[in-house]
């Protein structure tokens, strides 16, 4: 990756805010407010009109499933998985699912652990629209429960839900001198913030999809926390589609694209700050949003014939009813105790484990080794979902 240290000379006359000094002698960059100047809808006609199809195509899927809880768990755990190791932290799909479930040694992983904070602050951002609206409080809640409780050298040293108190900067190798990027100060940032969540809520919004682009961009130039940023300014664009109605169910989500492009994805938002490279940015953002609502068709539809393909399996006479309603649970969280099971359809824990069992013989779901309580997995669907 092409690094060039941030310095007067390193930004030109068409960049996206002011420097300011900060510590060390540095400049500090804070971004003027959005919208950008002599950036137009029409100009992105072509890729606007791709990754609205798209999203539309995917809402349609949405609604033709008569339980969304059967996708939208899934898939925010595929988000919270990709999005999580982008920033370093690492585990995989199903140590997830078996964390959530119990699972004692996924427990005690901390990474796995961490994600699974990634997962609670995004439903708890999701639910808190019902009372909040996108603002610096939903912010700071998400990301409270993001660091609550991890490792020291993840973040516990920061204080979790807080606006950073001391300078922050990116590259460098712990040195300021040496950063590539300095964004706002903390005395800038609450401003910042602030007017920031004034754009996301104004009252005209003719382009969803772009002004997603320009706050999530925003978000990350202003780097609000002392960690967690790039983990809370993606999670923003989901609030942002779900807030603004163009997905009434939280089905995108674009970091496993991004994950993909992490070298391209970061280059051009810091293109932005330095050379005002709104173009190129936003073009590559709605690119994200076509192919990713594009991949996540595919899953939905990976999801829905599997279990399409289980339920005509087991779906005779002879087979209780039980069993289906115990292969739906699987897609929902494809990782549960035999109680859980048992707890979540009203059954005896005799009965759930009868059916369990046949399930088991029938290779749709696995018995997890050394499991206390004892743990059922469906490989099967977490294969669909196109992560280990």
């Amino acid at each position: 990756m092409y690094f060039r240290l941030m310095d007067r000379n390193g930004f030109t006359d068409r960049a996206t805010g002011s420097l300011i000094p900060t510590i060390g002698g540095r400049k500090a960059f804070v971004p003027s407010p959005l919208p950008p100047p002599h950036v137009t809808v029409e100009r992105f006609l072509p890729e606007l009109t791709r990754a609205t199809q798209a999203v539309g195509e995917l809402k349609g899927i949405g609604r033709t499933v008569s339980n969304p809880l059967l996708l939208v768990r899934p898939l925010q755990r595929r988000e919270a998985v990709s999005s999580s190791s982008m920033e370093g932290t690492y585990t995989t799909l199903t140590d997830l699912f078996l964390f959530e479930a119990g699972d004692n040694q996924a427990a005690i992983r901390g990474d796995t652990r961490e994600v699974a904070n990634y997962v609670r602050a995004l439903e708890g951002a999701i639910g808190g629209l019902a009372e909040l609206p996108i603002s610096t409080r939903l912010v700071r809640d998400a990301h409270r429960v993001l660091l609550s409780g991890v490792a020291r050298h993840r973040g516990a040293a920061v204080e979790a839900g807080e606006l950073k108190r001391d300078q922050n900067w990116i590259g460098g190798g712990g040195r300021i001198d040496t950063a590539r990027f300095i964004p706002a100060p903390p005395a800038e940032t609450p401003s910042a913030l602030d007017t920031l969540m004034a754009f996301v809520n104004r009252l005209d919004r003719p382009a969803p999809l772009i002004d997603a682009a320009l706050a999530h961009y925003q978000f990350e130039a202003i780097h609000p926390f002392a960690d967690g940023n790039g983990r809370v300014g993606r999670m923003l664009i989901t609030l942002m589609l779900i807030d603004n109605g163009t997905l009434p169910q939280p089905l995108l989500y674009m970091s496993p694209y991004l994950e993909r492009h992490k070298d391209r994805y970061i280059d051009l938002m810091y293109a932005v700050s330095r050379d005002g490279a709104w173009e190129e940015w936003i073009a590559f953002f709605l690119e994200a949003v076509a192919v990713s609502a594009e991949e996540t068709i595919a899953v939905v539809e990976r999801l829905q014939d599997l279990q399409r393909e289980y339920r005509e399996r087991f779906q005779t006479a002879r087979r209780s009813a039980l069993m289906l309603r115990i292969i739906d649970l699987a897609f929902e969280r494809p990782a549960r105790s035999i109680s859980n099971i048992a707890d979540a359809l009203g059954v005896t824990y005799a009965g759930a484990a009868n059916n369990v069992r046949e399930l088991v013989h029938a290779g749709v779901a696995e018995e997890v080794e050394g499991s206390y309580p004892k743990l059922i997995r469906f490989p099967g669907v977490v294969a669909a979902l196109g992560m280990p």
